[in-house]
Protein backbone atom coordinates (compact mmCIF):
# COMPACT_ATOMS: atom_id res chain seq x y z
CA UNK A 1 0.00 0.00 0.00
CA UNK A 2 1.22 3.45 -0.86
CA UNK A 3 0.83 6.57 1.19
CA UNK A 4 -1.54 9.19 -0.17
CA UNK A 5 0.09 12.50 -1.06
CA UNK A 6 -1.84 15.22 0.74
CA UNK A 7 0.60 18.07 0.12
CA UNK A 8 -0.68 21.05 -1.89
CA UNK A 9 -0.19 20.86 -5.65
CA UNK A 10 1.56 23.90 -7.07
CA UNK A 11 2.70 24.98 -10.51
CA UNK A 12 4.82 28.12 -10.65
CA UNK A 13 3.77 28.97 -7.10
CA UNK A 14 0.02 28.76 -7.82
CA UNK A 15 -1.85 26.19 -5.73
CA UNK A 16 -4.49 23.94 -7.30
CA UNK A 17 -7.27 21.77 -5.91
CA UNK A 18 -6.89 18.01 -5.58
CA UNK A 19 -7.99 16.56 -8.91
CA UNK A 20 -7.71 19.86 -10.79
CA UNK A 21 -5.98 19.58 -14.16
CA UNK A 22 -3.28 22.18 -14.57
CA UNK A 23 -0.49 23.05 -16.98
CA UNK A 24 2.19 25.71 -16.67
CA UNK A 25 2.29 28.67 -19.02
CA UNK A 26 -0.23 31.17 -20.31
CA UNK A 27 -1.77 34.14 -18.53
CA UNK A 28 -0.73 34.21 -14.89
CA UNK A 29 1.57 31.25 -15.59
CA UNK A 30 -1.26 28.73 -15.03
CA UNK A 31 -3.97 27.48 -17.37
CA UNK A 32 -6.53 25.29 -15.68
CA UNK A 33 -8.04 24.08 -18.96
CA UNK A 34 -5.51 22.67 -21.38
CA UNK A 35 -5.70 20.27 -24.32
CA UNK A 36 -3.51 17.62 -22.66
CA UNK A 37 -3.15 17.07 -18.93
CA UNK A 38 -1.80 14.64 -16.36
CA UNK A 39 -4.22 13.45 -13.67
CA UNK A 40 -3.16 13.13 -10.01
CA UNK A 41 -3.16 9.32 -10.49
CA UNK A 42 -0.73 9.57 -13.42
CA UNK A 43 -3.03 9.34 -16.41
CA UNK A 44 -2.50 11.28 -19.62
CA UNK A 45 -5.81 12.77 -20.69
CA UNK A 46 -7.33 14.79 -23.51
CA UNK A 47 -10.69 16.48 -24.04
CA UNK A 48 -13.20 15.24 -26.58
CA UNK A 49 -16.94 15.82 -26.92
CA UNK A 50 -19.15 13.52 -24.84
CA UNK A 51 -21.53 11.59 -27.10
CA UNK A 52 -22.39 8.77 -24.66
CA UNK A 53 -26.17 9.49 -24.76
CA UNK A 54 -26.04 10.66 -21.13
CA UNK A 55 -23.85 12.49 -18.63
CA UNK A 56 -20.33 11.08 -18.46
CA UNK A 57 -19.59 8.37 -15.88
CA UNK A 58 -16.15 8.04 -14.28
CA UNK A 59 -14.29 4.93 -15.43
CA UNK A 60 -16.43 4.16 -18.48
CA UNK A 61 -14.48 2.68 -21.40
CA UNK A 62 -15.08 4.71 -24.57
CA UNK A 63 -14.40 4.53 -28.29
CA UNK A 64 -14.31 7.12 -31.08
CA UNK A 65 -17.75 8.34 -32.12
CA UNK A 66 -18.54 7.48 -35.74
CA UNK A 67 -21.05 10.32 -36.22
CA UNK A 68 -19.45 13.41 -34.65
CA UNK A 69 -15.91 14.75 -35.14
CA UNK A 70 -13.65 15.00 -32.06
CA UNK A 71 -16.07 12.97 -29.96
CA UNK A 72 -16.38 9.70 -28.06
CA UNK A 73 -19.18 7.27 -27.23
CA UNK A 74 -19.49 4.33 -24.85
CA UNK A 75 -17.41 1.38 -26.07
CA UNK A 76 -19.55 -1.42 -27.45
CA UNK A 77 -19.88 -4.68 -25.51
CA UNK A 78 -16.93 -6.87 -26.58
CA UNK A 79 -15.77 -3.81 -28.57
CA UNK A 80 -12.41 -4.11 -30.31
CA UNK A 81 -11.75 -0.35 -30.55
CA UNK A 82 -11.44 1.16 -27.06
CA UNK A 83 -9.52 4.46 -27.01
CA UNK A 84 -9.86 5.82 -23.47
CA UNK A 85 -11.54 5.81 -20.06
CA UNK A 86 -13.74 8.68 -18.81
CA UNK A 87 -11.98 10.80 -16.19
CA UNK A 88 -14.54 13.57 -15.70
CA UNK A 89 -17.94 12.54 -14.35
CA UNK A 90 -21.21 14.44 -14.87
CA UNK A 91 -20.37 16.13 -18.18
CA UNK A 92 -23.43 16.69 -20.38
CA UNK A 93 -23.79 15.26 -23.87
CA UNK A 94 -22.28 17.64 -26.42
CA UNK A 95 -19.79 19.13 -23.94
CA UNK A 96 -16.03 18.63 -23.77
CA UNK A 97 -14.98 15.93 -21.30
CA UNK A 98 -11.60 14.70 -20.02
CA UNK A 99 -10.76 11.10 -20.95
CA UNK A 100 -7.61 9.16 -20.00
CA UNK A 101 -5.80 7.74 -23.03
CA UNK A 102 -2.66 6.36 -21.35
CA UNK A 103 -1.20 5.84 -17.90
CA UNK A 104 -3.13 5.12 -14.71
CA UNK A 105 -6.92 5.45 -14.58
CA UNK A 106 -9.83 4.24 -12.51
CA UNK A 107 -11.78 1.81 -14.70
CA UNK A 108 -15.38 0.71 -14.18
CA UNK A 109 -15.59 -3.07 -13.82
CA UNK A 110 -18.39 -5.28 -15.06
CA UNK A 111 -20.78 -5.72 -12.11
CA UNK A 112 -20.26 -8.81 -9.93
CA UNK A 113 -16.67 -9.31 -11.11
CA UNK A 114 -13.49 -8.71 -9.15
CA UNK A 115 -10.10 -7.37 -10.12
CA UNK A 116 -6.70 -8.74 -9.13
CA UNK A 117 -3.39 -6.88 -9.14
CA UNK A 118 -1.37 -7.89 -12.19
CA UNK A 119 -4.31 -9.21 -14.20
CA UNK A 120 -4.86 -8.47 -17.87
CA UNK A 121 -7.82 -6.08 -18.44
CA UNK A 122 -10.09 -5.95 -21.49
CA UNK A 123 -13.49 -4.69 -22.69
CA UNK A 124 -16.16 -6.98 -21.21
CA UNK A 125 -19.42 -8.24 -22.65
CA UNK A 126 -21.13 -5.20 -21.06
CA UNK A 127 -20.82 -1.88 -22.92
CA UNK A 128 -18.33 0.50 -21.32
CA UNK A 129 -17.21 -1.96 -18.64
CA UNK A 130 -13.97 -3.86 -18.06
CA UNK A 131 -13.14 -7.46 -17.18
CA UNK A 132 -10.06 -7.87 -14.97
CA UNK A 133 -10.45 -11.56 -14.10
CA UNK A 134 -7.84 -13.11 -16.44
CA UNK A 135 -4.23 -13.50 -15.33
CA UNK A 136 -2.97 -13.46 -18.92
CA UNK A 137 -4.51 -12.81 -22.33
CA UNK A 138 -5.87 -15.84 -24.15
CA UNK A 139 -3.49 -17.55 -26.56
CA UNK A 140 -4.26 -19.57 -29.65
CA UNK A 141 -5.91 -18.72 -32.95
CA UNK A 142 -7.99 -15.96 -34.48
CA UNK A 143 -10.83 -15.95 -31.88
CA UNK A 144 -8.28 -15.38 -29.12
CA UNK A 145 -6.58 -12.64 -31.13
CA UNK A 146 -9.97 -10.90 -31.42
CA UNK A 147 -10.25 -10.95 -27.62
CA UNK A 148 -6.70 -9.62 -27.29
CA UNK A 149 -7.65 -6.61 -29.45
CA UNK A 150 -10.09 -5.62 -26.66
CA UNK A 151 -7.19 -5.15 -24.22
CA UNK A 152 -7.04 -1.86 -22.33
CA UNK A 153 -4.17 -2.56 -19.90
CA UNK A 154 -3.14 -4.26 -16.67
CA UNK A 155 -4.74 -4.03 -13.23
CA UNK A 156 -2.73 -2.59 -10.32
CA UNK A 157 -5.44 -2.82 -7.66
CA UNK A 158 -7.40 -5.76 -6.27
CA UNK A 159 -11.11 -5.12 -5.65
CA UNK A 160 -13.96 -7.40 -4.58
CA UNK A 161 -16.95 -8.20 -6.77
CA UNK A 162 -19.77 -5.67 -6.33
CA UNK A 163 -21.75 -3.05 -8.28
CA UNK A 164 -20.10 -0.04 -9.99
CA UNK A 165 -16.61 -0.90 -8.73
CA UNK A 166 -13.65 1.18 -9.93
CA UNK A 167 -10.18 -0.39 -10.12
CA UNK A 168 -6.86 1.23 -11.01
CA UNK A 169 -5.48 0.09 -14.37
CA UNK A 170 -2.33 1.02 -16.24
CA UNK A 171 -3.79 1.77 -19.65
CA UNK A 172 -2.24 0.80 -22.98
CA UNK A 173 -4.67 0.14 -25.79
CA UNK A 174 -4.02 -2.35 -28.61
Amino acid sequence: MGQENTSPRKINGVEGELGQLMASGGTGQVEVWTEVAVTPLGGICIRLENRTAGVSVLGTIVQADTVNDNAFKVCDADGPQPIAVVYEAGVAVGSLCWIVVYGIAQVLLKDATLSTKGNWVYVSDVAGRADATLLVPPGGGIPELDIHMREIGHCIESKGADTDVLAKVVLHFN
